[in-house]
């Protein structure tokens, strides 16, 4: 059975269109094993734990500030700064830290976006962890309000070719390719989840 015009060309369309899809989302996988996200979850949305969450994300930056690489001994250090900001600010949470791989979608920070998909990150859980969370990048530390220039050097120091610099940064059309590896990210997403 021979294939008609149309459904040759729908065919070829649909193989150029994976493919496409293809290409960013590798660079996301290696981009992706690079980056330690950090991913602090409020205990509520209640004005005065959403201040705490700020509190204590601030505590867990001052202690990753310098490090590139997520160590066992600075999670401990995190978590106990975590937790020693919760209690100094009067509450009684239990603080969390821990280590895992998490879907994010794609975000958009100040100087750089990154593309959704499987990530390594330290969740600071607050409490029941079921308010409004924050996240940014820990490892490298791009968390800070920091300038492009600025974000590249860091972004290189800690191992980044000038390809995932590019992507990060937007350069040469990535939003674009960002939508694609959103849509592949979360067909992988939902599929490992069944």
């Amino acid at each position: 059975m021979a294939l008609k015009r149309w459904e040759a060309a729908l065919l070829v369309s649909l193989l150029v269109t994976v493919l496409f899809c293809l290409v960013p989302v590798q660079e996301q996988n290696l981009l992706s094993g690079k980056l330690t996200r950090l991913h602090v979850l409020a205990n509520s949305d209640e004005p005065a734990d959403q201040q705490l969450k700020l509190q204590v994300r601030d505590a867990v930056l001052s202690v990753a500030a310098e490090e590139n690489h997520m160590t066992e001994d600075l999670l401990q250090r995190m978590q106990t700064a975590a937790q020693q900001t919760v209690v100094q600010a009067g509450y009684d949470y239990d603080v969390e830290v821990r280590r895992e791989r998490y879907f994010f979608d794609t975000r958009r920070y100040e100087t750089f976006s990154l593309p959704a998909g499987e990530y390594d990150s330290v969740r600071v859980i607050i409490g029941e962890g079921a308010g409004k969370n924050w996240w940014c990048v820990v490892a490298p530390p791009l968390c800070a309000g920091i300038c492009e220039k600025e974000l590249e050097e860091i972004a290189a120091s800690a191992g980044l070719s000038e390809k995932e610099i590019s992507l990060i940064c937007e350069k040469n059309g990535y939003v674009l390719r960002f939508q694609l590896v959103d849509l592949w990210g979360k067909l992988v997403h939902k599929l490992r989840e069944l």
